[in-house]
C-alpha cells in the first residue's frame, strides 16, 4: 500500500471521507437552525414545523431529520397541515408531493393550485424510503397492514415472501406499526424506527431494497425565498386558453430558453366544468434573466402563470 509521510493512502483517504462528513452535518445543523429561527434570508422566525401524522408517520420522520429539536404540530391530513398555516404566520409546514412509485399527492397539488391559498415553497426535501417488516419472530404472519404505497412498491416482494398474509391497508405507516403490535399474528410495513416505539422487531430490512423508492416534499412558508440563482427549482400555477396548442405555445418558449420542465399536472378548476388549472414545475429560478424572459413570451398565447416559490431541491435523508 502507498505510503505519505508516515501514513497509508488508505488512512488518509478513510480521513478526507470523516472530515467531509464531519462538515456536511455542521452544514445541515447550521441550516437546519437557520431556518427554524429565521437568520436565512427571506424566512421568518418558527419553532413550530406542522407535518402528517401520526408520530412515526414517514412525513414525521423527516421532519425531526430535517429540523431537530423543532416543535413539531402533528396534523391529521394534508389538508389541515395547509389550514393550520394558514392561521400561523410564524410557523413552517412539510407536506408529501410525489412518490417515485405511486406519482403525484393530489391533495399536496389540489391545494398549491388553490387561489386562495397564500403559502409558498421553501425547500424540497427528499427522502429515501427504506422498508421494514415490523412483527414478533416466531409468530406465523396472517396479516400485513401498511399504507397502499409500500404495498404498491413491495408488491412482488409480497407475493414471494408472504403469499397467503393478507394485506389490510391503512392511513399510515404509523398507524399500521400501532395495529400490528395490539394484534397476534399480525405484522407491518413501515421506517425501522416505528419497531422500538411499538415494542416490536425487524423481521426484515429492507424490503425490495433493490428498487429506488423515494418520496419528495415541501417545505412550505409564508414568506418567498429572497431571489437568488442557486435555487434550482420553481413552481407555477398555469390557466390557460381553452383552444388547441395552446399548452404547446406555453411550453414552447420555455424549450427555445433551454428551461427544463420537471413536473406537470392539470387539475379540474372548482365550479368550472372542463376547465383546468396546470402545475408546472421547471429548473431555474426567478432570478435568472432568461427563465423570466420565457415565461414572459408564455403570456403572449393570453395564458396567466402565479409563482408559488422558487427553491432549492437535492437536500437528502435516509430512512
Amino acid at each position: 500500500m502507498l505510503e505519505s509521510g508516515g501514513f497509508t493512502t488508505g488512512y488518509l483517504l478513510s480521513s478526507l471521507r470523516l472530515a467531509m462528513k464531519s462538515l456536511a452535518s455542521a452544514t445541515r445543523d447550521i441550516l437546519t437552525s437557520s431556518f427554524v429561527h429565521g437568520s436565512m434570508p427571506g424566512l421568518f422566525m418558527s419553532d413550530t414545523i406542522a407535518c402528517l401524522g401520526p408520530e412515526g408517520s414517514f412525513s414525521h420522520l423527516i421532519t425531526q431529520m430535517r429540523f431537530p429539536g423543532a416543535t413539531v404540530s402533528l396534523r391529521d391530513n394534508i389538508g389541515d397541515v395547509f389550514d393550520f398555516l394558514s392561521g400561523r404566520p410564524d410557523a413552517l409546514g412539510i407536506v408529501p408531493i410525489e412518490n417515485s412509485s405511486g406519482g403525484f399527492i393530489i391533495d399536496t397539488v389540489d391545494r398549491l393550485l388553490d387561489a386562495r391559498c397564500q403559502l409558498t415553497i421553501v425547500e424540497e426535501l427528499t427522502l429515501d424510503v427504506k422498508l421494514a417488516l415490523l412483527g414478533r419472530p416466531g409468530e406465523e404472519v396472517r396479516t400485513i397492514h401498511s399504507h397502499a404505497m409500500p404495498f404498491f412498491h413491495g408488491d412482488d416482494w409480497l407475493k414471494a415472501h408472504y403469499p397467503n398474509a393478507k394485506r389490510i391497508v391503512e392511513p399510515s405507516t404509523a398507524k399500521a406499526a400501532e395495529k400490528a403490535a395490539a394484534t397476534p399474528g399480525a405484522a407491518a410495513i413501515g421506517p425501522r424506527q416505528n419497531a422500538e416505539r411499538h415494542a416490536l422487531n425487524i423481521l426484515h430490512f429492507p424490503i425490495a431494497g433493490e428498487v429506488p423508492n423515494i418520496t419528495q416534499f415541501f417545505l412550505l412558508g409564508h414568506v418567498a425565498n429572497t431571489p437568488d440563482a442557486s435555487h434550482n427549482r420553481t413552481a407555477l400555477v398555469v390557466e390557460l386558453p381553452d383552444r388547441a396548442g395552446s399548452l404547446c405555445r406555453f411550453l414552447t418558449p420555455l424549450s427555445e430558453a433551454d428551461v427544463n420542465m420537471k413536473r406537470l399536472e392539470s387539475r379540474p378548476i372548482r365550479g368550472q366544468p372542463n376547465k383546468y388549472r396546470f402545475y408546472i414545475e421547471i429548473e431555474g429560478s426567478m432570478a435568472e434573466d432568461r427563465v423570466q424572459a420565457a415565461l414572459a413570451k408564455t403570456h403572449a398565447d393570453g395564458a396567466t402563470t402565479r409563482s408559488i416559490g422558487s427553491y432549492r431541491s437535492g437536500t437528502r435523508f435516509e430512512s
